[in-house]
């Protein structure tokens, strides 16, 4: 019987359960998970701490007149089985690590061709560049001394309107 099953029997907690064997090292026999696997002789134990207990013993003193040193042991199973999951085991380790380097390949390739095109851009950036400043070198600016005498020779030719005295200070009415 299993710890939920006792303690459902004895109206108590599966925690409960697991206190009092650990606390009274009572010799418990486990299964192939760890768990414990209770026989008859244990629940009758559990039933004497549990009467201990409500006539108001504290658990550091109850005794159990067949009390059983607690062994952690785990039922054998055979070697063959041992084998064939140990063989499972080499498997599964072999098929994630294949998985990992193919998925380790797949990242470093998206990785090379993100930079190639990266790549590929700055290169027509560059050659985009190169032509602007070659169109600005070859570009033929006129020379300073000639742009202000242009901008001079246009000021000069506006005419300028003269406003009579008296229409400047009462406006045009």
């Amino acid at each position: 019987m299993n710890t939920s099953a006792v303690a459902r029997l004895l109206n108590v907690s599966h925690s409960t359960i697991q206190r009092w064997v650990t606390q009274l090292n009572m010799e418990v026999e486990r299964n192939q998970l760890g768990h414990y696997q209770f026989s008859d002789d244990d629940i009758a134990l559990l039933r004497k701490v549990q009467d201990q207990l409500n006539e108001g013993v504290i658990l550091q003193k109850v005794s159990i007149s067949e009390k059983k040193i607690r062994k952690a042991t785990v039922q054998k199973q055979h070697s063959e089985t041992n084998k064939e999951q140990h063989d499972r085991m080499i498997e599964r380790i072999v098929r994630l690590e294949n998985g990992l380097k193919t998925k380790a390949d797949d990242v470093v390739s998206y990785q090379i061709l993100q930079h190639r095109s990266d790549m590929e851009d700055m290169q027509k950036l560059v050659k985009k560049l190169e032509a602007r400043i070659e169109e600005l070198e070859t570009k033929k600016v006129p020379p300073i001394d000639n742009f202000f005498l242009a901008a001079e020779e246009t000021a000069a030719t506006k005419k300028t309107k003269k406003w009579p005295f008296m229409k400047t200070i009462f406006g045009n009415n």
